[in-house]
């Protein structure tokens, strides 16, 4: 890991850390998400934080290959493309989650690990929060709003993401980014979500989450949508 570039990490128990200024000002630590809450103390250097909580991976940003086949894979979802991207969350979590015990043992420490896990590569981001209510909005029951090839292939890519042994790309703002960016080059937002995820449309929380995640970074995002 070339330490010279890396400005987030992901520890062996999936929970992340960046670096912080120093208590004299000009020092950098390096600083858990949520440490205070977690009773995590700060680490003085990488180097030290890799002795305590190693392995380490560092997070980096999407792959061109992986964005690649993300588009791919929203081409032929089409219109089924937003809500495809929401049950694909939520599948992943629930993969990721058996990882961690799944329902079996302690399901609150299974639920709260997952969580940790999936959102370790910048927990406490807006986008972090909004994935997780795309994750608990999406019903993945509704099988005809959802494209089976491209959830496969989409579910499956987030897993990797986040349990890659080298490297951590993280969820929540990559999804965002690369959704809205797809969109508008490629029709808006009309050409990606369903009729029910039309603004103005019969699904008003679902048009709320999803666009509050994966469009508003959009070019064409209208914020009215939110209000």
């Amino acid at each position: 890991m070339n330490t010279e570039t890396v400005d987030r990490v992901v520890d062996a128990d999936d929970q992340g850390w960046h670096p912080v200024g120093g208590a004299d000002g000009g020092a950098t630590v390096w600083a858990a998400d949520y440490g205070w809450r977690r009773g995590l103390d700060n680490h003085a250097s990488l180097e030290e934080l890799a002795a305590a909580r190693g392995p380490l991976r560092p997070v980096l940003p999407i792959t061109g290959a992986d964005r690649d086949a993300l588009h791919t894979a929203f081409a032929v979802a089409g219109r089924k493309t937003v809500y495809t991207v929401a049950v694909a969350v939520q599948l992943a979590f629930h993969e990721v989650r058996d990882l961690h015990g799944g329902l079996t043992g302690d399901v609150h420490e299974s639920y709260e690990h997952t969580r940790r896990h999936l959102l370790a590569g910048r927990e406490g981001s807006w986008e972090s929060e909004a994935l997780f209510s795309l994750l608990l909005w999406a019903d993945r029951s509704k099988t005809k709003r959802v494209h089976p090839d491209a959830l496969a292939t989409i579910t499956a890519m987030i897993v990797r993401w986040v349990t890659d042994p080298d490297r951590f790309t993280e969820v929540a703002a990559t999804l965002a980014a690369i959704v809205a960016g797809y969109a508008d080059t490629h029709g808006g937002w009309n050409a990606i979500a369903d009729q029910w995820l039309q603004p103005g449309g019969l699904d008003t929380e679902g048009v709320h989450v999803t666009q509050h995640l994966l469009y508003s970074s959009s070019e064409h995002f209208n914020p009215e949508v939110l209000q």
